[in-house]
C-alpha cells in the first residue's frame, strides 16, 4: 500500500497563462510559487496549490464532463460575500446557488472555461 501525506497540487488547463494567474490570484489571493513561460505556473495559498498548464488554446477540456474541476469549501457568510464578489466581477455563473446536503454549491467558469464550485455545509 502507498501512503499518501498529501497532494502537491491540481492540474487545470488553461489556453492563456497569464490570464489565468490574474484571474486565480485576483478572484482568491493566490500567490504564484513557480513559473515556467509558455509552459505552466503553479500558483497557491497554503495547502491548495494549483498547476496551470498550456494547452494550445483548448477552453475547459475538463468541463466537458459538466463537473467542476475544483471545489472550494467555505462558511456560510464567506459563501454569500463569495457570490458577491463573483457578480462584482463578471465571472459567468453556470448553476447555482442550490441547496445540497445542508449547505449550498454554486458553479462558475474560469477564463479557459473550466467549471470551478464554491459550497458551504450548515455545522
Amino acid at each position: 500500500m502507498i501512503i499518501v501525506e498529501g497532494i502537491d497540487y491540481i492540474v487545470i488547463p488553461t489556453g492563456d497563462i497569464d490570464n489565468s494567474v490574474k484571474f486565480y490570484s485576483e478572484l482568491f489571493d493566490f500567490e504564484t510559487i513557480e513559473e515556467r513561460t509558455g509552459e505552466f505556473a503553479i500558483i497557491g495559498l497554503d495547502s491548495v496549490n494549483i498547476k496551470l498548464l498550456h494547452t494550445n488554446g483548448t477552453k475547459g477540456a475538463l468541463s466537458e464532463a459538466k463537473s467542476p474541476v475544483l471545489s472550494f469549501v467555505l462558511d456560510v457568510d464567506d459563501f454569500t460575500e463569495a457570490i458577491v464578489e463573483l457578480e462584482s466581477k463578471s465571472v459567468q455563473i453556470v448553476r447555482g446557488p442550490e441547496a445540497r446536503d445542508g449547505g449550498e454549491f454554486l458553479h462558475f467558469l474560469d477564463p479557459s472555461g473550466n467549471i470551478l464550485e464554491i459550497n458551504y455545509k450548515e455545522s
